[in-house]
């Protein structure tokens, strides 16, 4: 490159050479395409450049240029791709590995494992839960075949579960799991995935997937995360039989294009042949998950019977008899599942090749804190996963007392619904509730956004007064304490979870996280005035102001959620709303299969979200938040004196 005159060199060690070359590294695709961003990295960080302070120019220096290429060269040999063969060759996969940087690999043989789950979704949180404590117990007990017959199959629907399929079978379905907080970093190789069945996202026939839970006993759970708008539900919580996908299944039953299709046509099947039922096992976040792929599942069945007026099925057996064993010998375990996932990022793909020394196109961050509460309901067995609780002194001795340091944290309880209400209202409540003052205020983490001096107390504030108190009483659990351990996964900083990806879907977070809880309140009978649900108000006040489409600097909101259109045109009529029509009677009543009957036409929540929404619009969210903050301290000051007194 000419500058001035001069040519402009670089050096590498202690030879020089031409910055033309050096920007070949940087940004000549065909070079690229062929280096991972870390190795890049790391060859640029080899670099010394040479330069006069007072010219501000490099050195010149006359070197070959071919020394930084023979160097390139070097440096920047690709380190193992993730495969089962690098994993058999340990010290090859492992070079990189350090005491400081814990890795640790399968102990068992992958090879050895054989299919008894078939999992539908296979996003970051399924590989982080119920994929990380497969891989666990499959560690744990290594040689044990009543625990190898349950690997999992992974199966999808849609388009980007192909595209996961094609990425995954490149590393014969391996995927590296990082657990970080403020303190501790460890890293697993997961191997409890076996196989990944085609996904038939266009035809849509999912043949392999309707022969494999048809015909193959050995399956025994099908397990779910397929989202909250993945069960086709109405805003009852029904399932909705006018969606189109729906109809098809219900019109023609043998060729089903949904998950729920599937898996009637398979358990009728079944049932006409003799063959045992699987158990079904949502691990959604959705309060009763249990109940309510139960009801989809016999609903969608009901309705095909109706429609084909099916008194006898293909095999000539009594249909009412295939409902009635649906319903009463298929088991649909309720379960409340936790654990802050993050979505992957190219940072993380170079984070684990730097750290660990091999390529890993899916790995997966998650906070190290698990919980996993569910029913003991499976119809054809269970991995034993409470063994994952004790030590292996406490097991080997059949102890029954677990080892409360151990992280696994599985109970199997009668009744999962006070867990999953705390769960889902306290964590995923407070999520729904600091999100959109963050995107707002263009706070772009979670944890900056539980760390912000303005949304932080004001969380705080919302848990005490208004989400807590609508909570019953939890086994064995302090629900402050509770509270206090979510806050600070909040503040987690590796996990660096996005606020945008707490944002999405809206319509269909705050019917589950955040309605409930204000209708609740509303119908306590302590609410003489809008006191306890002003904060509630604030939030839908917030979700709002964040339809309207700009944050408070005026950067643009890409839309964020299926709905998106209609959320946006109703935000900007609320904003816009004066003389007889309020913000209330524009958002709230526009959205009655979100709001419902109780908090739609409440008068005293209507009154709290215009009252906020006149707070942000006039001066602005921090202003607002800063105003209940305020007025929650002074009632808790009031109160506490009263006490005293």
């Amino acid at each position: 490159k000419k500058h001035s005159n001069k040519k402009r060199n670089i050096g590498i060690h202690s030879t020089h050479i031409h910055i033309s070359t050096m920007t070949l590294l940087r940004s000549s695709r065909p070079v690229q395409s062929r280096l991972s961003a870390a190795t890049r990295q790391r060859c640029l960080s080899t670099v010394a450049v040479r330069g006069d302070p007072k010219k501000g120019l490099l050195v010149a220096s006359p070197t070959a240029s071919f020394r930084l290429m023979s160097t390139m060269a070097q440096t920047a040999t690709s380190p193992p791709t993730l495969s089962l063969a690098s994993l058999s060759n340990r010290e090859e996969l492992f070079a990189n590995k350090n005491n400081e940087n814990k890795l640790l690999a399968p102990r068992y043989d992958p090879s050895l494992l054989s299919a008894g789950i078939v999992h539908v979704g296979l996003g970051n949180f399924h590989k982080s839960h119920l994929s990380a404590y497969m891989n666990d117990l499959f560690n744990r007990n290594s040689n044990c075949a009543d625990t190898q017959q349950w690997g999992i199959v992974g199966a999808g629907m849609m388009s980007f579960d192909a595209d996961k399929r094609a990425l995954l079978q490149g590393q014969d379905y391996l995927q590296t799991l990082v657990e970080q907080d403020g303190t501790s970093s460890q890293a697993s190789v997961l191997a409890s995935m076996i196989d990944f069945l085609p996904v038939d996202h266009e035809q849509q026939r999912h043949s392999e997937l309707q022969e494999t839970l048809s015909c193959n006993p050995a399956i025994k759970i099908v397990s779910l995360t397929v989202t909250e708008g993945g069960y086709f539900l109405t805003s009852q919580g029904n399932l909705d039989k006018q969606h189109g996908l729906i109809q098809h299944d219900i019109q023609r039953p043998e060729e089903p294009k949904t998950i729920f299709g599937i898996m009637v046509k398979a358990l009728r099947h079944r049932y006409a042949t003799g063959m045992a039922p699987f158990t079904i096992m949502s691990c959604d976040n959705i309060p009763h998950n249990g109940n309510v792929v139960k009801n989809v599942v016999l609903g969608l069945a009901q309705a095909q019977r109706k429609a084909q007026e099916l008194d006898k099925d293909s095999h000539g057996n009594d249909d009412k008899n295939f409902l009635d064993w649906l319903q009463n010998k298929v088991t649909y375990p309720n379960s409340m599942v936790d654990r802050i996932t993050a979505g992957t990022t190219s940072a993380m793909r170079d984070h684990v090749e730097m750290t660990y020394g091999y390529q890993d196109a899916a790995p997966v961050f998650a906070e190290p804190f698990r919980q996993w509460v569910l029913e003991d309901k499976f119809c054809a067995g269970r991995p034993s996963w409470e063994t994952l609780n004790y030590d292996d002194e406490d097991n080997n001795n059949n102890n029954s007392v677990p080892n409360l340091t151990n992280a696994a944290n599985i109970s199997f309880v009668e009744d999962v619904a006070p867990y999953e209400l705390m769960k889902i209202r306290i964590l995923n409540g407070g999520h729904a509730s600091l999100c959109y003052p963050a995107a707002l205020l263009d706070v772009e983490y979670v944890h900056e956004a539980a760390g912000h001096p303005t949304i932080g107390p004001f969380l705080e504030a919302l848990e005490e007064k208004e989400i807590i108190p609508t909570l019953p009483p939890v086994p064995d659990t302090d629900l402050m304490d509770y509270w206090n351990l979510i806050r600070d996964r909040f503040s987690n900083p590796t996990i660096r979870d996005t606020v945008q990806r707490i944002c999405y879907d809206g319509a269909s977070r705050q019917p589950k996280f955040i309605v409930p809880v204000a209708a609740d309140a509303l119908m306590s009978g302590s609410n003489c005035n809008n006191k306890q649900v002003n904060g509630l108000a604030m939030v839908s006040a917030l979700w709002c102001r964040y339809c309207q489409g700009t944050t408070e600097s005026g950067k643009a909101i890409s839309p964020n959620d299926p709905q998106w259109d209609r959320l946006h045109a109703l935000a900007q009529r609320a904003t816009a709303a004066t003389g007889s029509q309020s913000p209330s009677s524009v958002w709230l009543t526009g959205l009655p299969d979100i709001y419902g009957d109780t908090v739609g036409t409440s008068p005293v929540f209507a009154a709290a979200f215009d009252k906020a929404m006149l707070l942000i619009q006039s001066q602005g969210v921090e202003a607002a938040l800063k105003d209940y903050t305020a007025t929650a301290k002074q009632s808790s000051d009031s109160i506490h004196a009263n006490r005293a007194a």
